[in-house]
């Protein structure tokens, strides 16, 4: 053990360490409050860092979030575009498929037409090869005929004076056929003549002498109607004198013969009057069935 003894401690002195143990305490108490307030202000100071830790967390996370979002929204956007101008180039494809076959469709009409208009010209080139070989035989008739098919043509017009003057000649032959046939007695076959020299012709300059022949041979025919409706038209027409008197004869008994009893009397008389000097048989005819008639119509009444 040690023998030393502490030195005694005045009073000042021991005031002078009491009041150093207070500074030191309040020294210690103003550490311990400053390490409290530090230590409080750490532990907001971690909450706040792992607050922000955790907001930055979730930033993070809300960034990758709406960065995936984005890429997403992008992706599909870029698609969309892709699509769309997929979709418009399909479309634009089928709008230029169906102009071309529309283009196609007309062209083809077009060619259905010229190969139709082509086979048109063949068949007028035949006709006018036909017609051409026709004129240069003489065969005015049929190539009357034929010109018929050839009237459409924007240069029939060039034909027509030809045709014309083929119509007056055939029309001609026929009635020259029919006379003969008339004086040769076949009545049928000079009333067909006359009938078809008129569809040629229908105003040639012989008409009142075909219209005496057609009256006639209708009177052979016993057609007293036909025959008394193409003498009264041939009357109208100017003819030689015993033409004349043939007529005026013939009418008279042809309206007789049908039946008209009062009319053929009249007729018959003015024959007479009119003839008595120069036709003296047919005048003494016509007297004599004048005043046949004459009776009858005498007791008659």
């Amino acid at each position: 053990m040690s023998t030393h003894r502490p030195l005694p401690i005045s009073s000042n002195q021991n005031d002078e360490v009491l009041k150093e143990l207070n500074n030191v305490l309040k020294e210690a108490r103003g550490t311990r409050d400053v390490a409290i307030k530090t230590q409080k202000d750490l532990t907001g100071l971690s909450v706040e860092l792992k607050q922000i830790s955790q907001r930055q967390t979730m930033l993070e996370r809300r960034s990758m979030f709406n960065s995936a979002v984005a890429y997403i929204i992008f992706v599909l956007l870029i698609f969309s575009g892709l699509y769309l101008k997929f979709d418009a180039q399909i479309e634009t494809f089928h709008a230029n498929l169906e102009s071309r076959n529309r283009d196609i469709e007309e062209l083809n009409r077009q060619v259905g037409e010229l190969k139709r208009s082509l086979g048109k010209w063949e068949q007028w080139e035949r006709e006018l090869l036909e017609f051409e070989r026709l004129v240069r035989e003489d065969n005015k008739e049929e190539a009357v005929r034929r010109f018929g098919s050839l009237r459409t043509l924007s240069f029939a017009g060039l034909l027509e004076e030809l045709i014309i003057k083929f119509k007056g000649e055939v029309a001609r032959e026929k009635y020259e056929r029919g006379v003969q046939a008339y004086d040769e007695r076949r009545f049928s076959q000079a009333a067909k003549l006359f009938e078809n020299s008129i569809t040629y012709d229908e105003a040639p300059p012989y008409l009142g002498d075909l219209l005496y022949y057609q009256g006639m041979c209708a009177l052979r025919l016993e057609d007293y109607e036909q025959a008394t409706e193409l003498l009264t038209k041939a009357q109208t027409f100017k003819h030689e004198r015993k033409i004349r008197a043939n007529i005026d004869f013939h009418l008279a008994r042809a309206v007789d013969m049908k039946g008209d009893k009062t009319s053929a009397r009249r007729l018959y008389y003015r024959f007479y009057l009119r003839y008595r000097h120069s036709e003296k048989h047919r005048a003494a005819r016509a007297k004599r069935r004048y005043e046949q008639l004459d009776k009858v119509r005498s007791r008659r009444r």
